[in-house]
């Protein structure tokens, strides 16, 4: 009975079909009855598929002597269509898919106008029917620029187009727009995941930038050359990487290698449960008061979890900046700092936290127009640390000394060994302890200190108190807040020194200081305005007060990021008194097709008027591989101006960019640069060349297949599927696949967990469906993981729900529960107990009732039936289903696949 739902179109169809083929009149008879009109009993019902689409309004139509018939009115309101229908004046008139497409049809006239080509209405294009105007599908499928194919045993109307749909993109837009949105906040840990095992040997990744120019100046001329290469890849089951950064005159000139592993799941090490181990150039944390952070050759291990700020309240970013490239950082999508290009080759960014979300972001530009984003995601307040969870962190290192060098390093204070150690343990939900040693050489001599920290949670405050002792000196206080009230984040600390205490984060002569700063953001959505202000008095033991007044004001708009600061200095003490206002202006956006990036420091008050610094790039994007590029900078150390115009090439394998510089000095010069990156090929290619980076990111090879038997796994016989895109969480999509079904994700942010999954929109079937909604991938830098997407055909599983009673229940929720024992699908019953899953692709699956329903009625989620779909079996009538009740509803225990409660 509840068959007949699903199958009275198709027998419908059936019928038609069989009509059509009971006789076809030559073409002589279909001539002279062209313009026959149909009858009531050659009426049809169409569903329009386009792509993968089945569209949700219905096509009323009619069979006709040549072919099929539909109504305008319904194809323009499932199209979407700007078209106005006015049939008393037996007019319609609009434009097809593009405002210049324009369209008209004047039944009066007998004609139909497209731009400026107008005909004549033949017979037999256009019926007059009760429904009103039934155009017949080929003239129709003309007059669109598509071709339209009616499918009467499955009354579907097919469009075909070369050219894009904008209804068809705009719902693909909200698609991946729905997606993106939705990724933040998926419980990934209830995807399947993806294995990337460690190898003995995996070749290595490596990113080359070189940088060859020449620069004439008062009749001297000078050559330069620079390159770096950075290389990643495993050995002996562990990652490393590896740069090689030359001088001026293209000489080798620092080597850094790391060994480490990364496990973000901390199941490293046994009973340490170590996230982080690595040894040879790697990073030193400081306490909040004692110590330093530091960089040099040595070796760290840690359990603490990845993205952990380095100390409370605040968190160091440090990453690798090639030659030529610029960084900015964003914290919460507000613009905050920027850094140019480094002789050490890295960026580093010291960021303030506010409590709750930290989105922070840094993004490199490259000088041949590269975008490079590295993210991380710190939230601020209750459970920093679980009950009962102890977090480490210990090391030692060389400070300031790469692993290798090939001459010696110059003389610097901050040099030495260093050593240290930390932890934090969480007594419950709101406290937290730890301690900390260290032991370092600054300013020459070597220092030890002990520290001891608390912290706890109070509402929506973060309270840490620090106190730190310099064996053999003084010792340092410090009290710091973290809160938000409302709309306003706030931000309070206040530390003293009791005798003599100098560390790398407190400056020798510091005695006291004190701080205050609100934050809080104005307007909503894509368009916001974040404020800050701020105080901090600082007093020195010299008898010399120090207050500084900070203001920010941002602007964030989908295609601007400005910055604004205002920064005054008052400085008086024993025979002293100076005062100084600086104001700087961080700024990227897009205007008038070019993108702007710009910062500038300049002062308006104290001894030393004038810039200090500014720097401006414009863009011109060409087309979509060639850009050109101006730059202007200002050094007020050397009080000169330079200028650079370029031109920037990006190819499929490597970019390439020249430029000339001029300066006020009158020095001329000229460069070229070279960016690309090469790797092993994961499809058995030999090597893989790319523009992007490959070293430093991960990346994911992908096949997808047609899985026949719905069972996951590839079997013999089951083929590849093109053309399929492939979707990367937040990160975008890749290239459709090749003929061999495979394609290549690349940029992924190492160790941040991502879901990989077939875009939906893009497969050649509509009922074609991913096998799962997805596989996560955890990244390793320089690493290709290889992944298999399954695709298979789908059927329906229908039946009819009944309570204890015996009568139909209607609202009840159902679940599909596959051999994994994932939720493959989920339906309601609708008012007389009926209930349909439909494009269920082929497995075996379990039937239950949806924890909440099962709990509402009293009775056993399993419902004891089992639905095999095939190609044999695509339509699984599992029959009338009564619920049961039990004393252990509630229970969440599930039976195993086709087992019974």
């Amino acid at each position: 009975m509840r068959h007949f739902r699903t199958s009275t179109r198709k027998a419908f169809a059936l019928c038609a079909a069989a009509f059509l083929a009971s006789g076809v009149p030559s073409t002589a008879q279909a001539q002279s009855a062209a313009a026959t009109p149909p009858t009531d009993e050659d009426f049809v019902l169409l569903q329009l598929q386009v792509k993968k689409y089945n569209l949700r309004n219905e096509l009323r139509g009619y069979q006709t002597n040549n072919g099929v018939c539909v109504d305008l009115a319904d194809m323009i309101l499932a199209l979407d269509l700007p078209v106005r229908l006015d049939k008393k004046s037996r007019r319609a008139t609009g434009w097809l898919f593009r405002e210049d497409q324009t369209f008209t049809i004047d039944r009066d006239k007998n004609a139909v106008q497209i731009v400026n080509t107008e005909r004549k209405l033949l017979p037999g294009e256009i019926y007059d029917m009760p429904e009103g105007w039934c155009v017949d599908v080929k003239s129709l499928g003309g007059w669109l620029g598509a071709t339209l194919t009616p499918n009467l045993y499955q009354s579907v109307l097919k469009l075909d187009s070369e050219q894009p749909l904008p209804f068809i993109e705009a719902i693909e837009r909200k698609s991946r727009a729905a997606r993106l949105r939705g990724d933040k906040s998926f419980d990934l840990s209830a995807y399947p995941q993806a294995d990337t095992p460690y190898k003995t040997w995996r070749a290595p990744s490596v990113d080359v930038v070189a940088r060859s120019g020449v620069r004439s100046n008062q009749g001297q001329t000078q050559l330069d050359l620079r390159y770096e290469l950075f290389a990643s890849g495993e050995v002996a089951k562990v990652s490393y990487d590896a740069r090689l950064a030359s001088d001026n005159a293209g000489t080798p000139d620092t080597l850094r290698v790391r060994a480490y592993r990364k496990d973000p799941k901390g199941e490293m090490l046994g009973p340490l449960k170590a996230t982080h181990v690595a040894a040879g150039d790697v990073e030193m944390f400081s306490g909040d008061l004692a110590g330093a952070a530091g960089i040099g050759r040595g070796a760290f291990i840690s359990n603490r979890p990845l993205q952990r700020p380095t100390r409370f309240g605040s968190t160091v970013l440090r990453g690798v900046l090639p030659i030529g490239w610029d960084a900015e950082l964003y914290r919460n999508g507000q613009l905050l700092a920027f850094q140019s290009n480094r002789d050490d080759g890295r960026y580093e960014f010291e960021v303030n936290l506010v409590y709750g979300q930290n989105d922070l972001e840094v993004i490199l530009y490259g000088p041949q127009g590269q975008v490079r984003r590295e993210t991380q995601s710190i939230p601020v307040g209750y459970g920093a640390v679980a009950p009962g969870k102890l977090e480490y962190w210990a090391g030692v290192i060389q400070r300031n000394r790469d692993l290798i060098n090939f001459h010696d390093p110059p003389m610097r204070p901050e040099t030495g060994w260093q050593y240290g150690f930390g932890t934090q343990y969480g007594l419950d939900n709101f406290t937290v302890v730890g301690a900390n040693g260290q032991s370092l050489v600054l300013n020459g001599k070597r220092r030890q200190y002990a520290e001891l920290d608390l912290q706890r949670t109070l509402g929506k405050m973060v309270l840490n108190l620090s106190a730190a002792q310099e064996l053999g000196r003084g010792r340092a206080y410090r009290a710091q807040a973290l809160g938000r009230f409302g709309k306003i984040n706030v931000q309070a600390q206040s530390f003293f020194i009791d005798g003599g205490f100098t560390s790398g984060l407190v400056q020798e002569d510091d005695k006291a200081a004190h701080s205050f700063q609100l934050d809080t953001v104005l307007g909503r959505g894509r368009r916001v305005f974040p404020l800050s202000a701020g105080f901090q008095r600082t007093a020195k033991s010299n008898g010399q007060k120090v207050n500084e007044w900070l203001a920010r004001a941002s602007l964030v708009l989908p295609r601007l990021a400005l910055t604004g600061i205002l920064v005054h200095r008052q400085v008086y003490g024993p025979q002293l008194h100076d005062e100084s206002t600086s104001v700087g202006l961080l700024a990227n956006t897009r205007i008038l097709g070019l993108t702007v990036r710009a910062d500038g420091k300049y002062r308006i008050g104290g001894s030393r008027k004038g810039f200090e610094s500014a720097r401006m790039t414009i863009e011109k994007s060409l087309d979509e591989r060639s850009d050109l590029r101006l730059e202007a900078e200002y050094d007020a150390r050397q009080r000169v101006t330079e200028f650079q115009a370029g031109y920037v090439r990006q190819f499929d394998k490597f970019s390439l960019s020249t430029a000339a510089t001029a300066d006020t000095n009158g020095a001329l010069g000229a460069n070229v640069a070279l960016n690309f990156s090469f790797g092993p090929d994961p499809f058995g290619r030999g090597l893989r060349f790319s523009q992007n980076k490959l070293a430093r990111r991960g990346q994911a090879a992908v096949t997808v297949f047609l899985d026949e038997n719905g069972d996951g796994i590839r079997s013999p016989g089951e083929g590849a599927l093109p053309d399929v895109g492939v979707t990367a969480g937040q990160f975008g999509a890749s290239d459709p696949t090749d003929k061999d079904g495979r394609t290549i994700v690349e940029n992924l942010s190492p160790y941040e967990q991502v879901l990989l999954a077939v875009d939906e929109s893009t497969l050649p079937d509509p009922f074609l469906m991913p096998v799962k909604k997805g596989l996560v991938l955890t990244p390793r830098a320089g690493v290709t993981s290889e992944i298999e997407l399954p695709v298979a055909p789908t059927g329906e599983v229908e039946g009819e729900v009944r309570g204890l009673e015996d009568t139909p229940r209607a609202g009840v929720e159902l679940e599909l529960v596959d051999q994994d024992g994932d939720v493959a699908a989920t339906t309601m019953t609708e008012f007389d107990g009926f209930f349909l899953f439909e494009r269920v692709p082929y497995g075996t699956y379990r039937l239950r009732l949806g924890a909440s329903s099962a709990k509402a009625l009293g009775t056993v989620r399993d419902l004891g039936r089992t639905a095999i779909l095939s190609p044999d079996a695509t339509l699984v009538e599992v029959g009338i289903m009564r619920l049961q009740a039990s004393t252990i509803a509630s229970r969440d225990d599930e039976p195993s696949v086709g087992g019974s409660p």
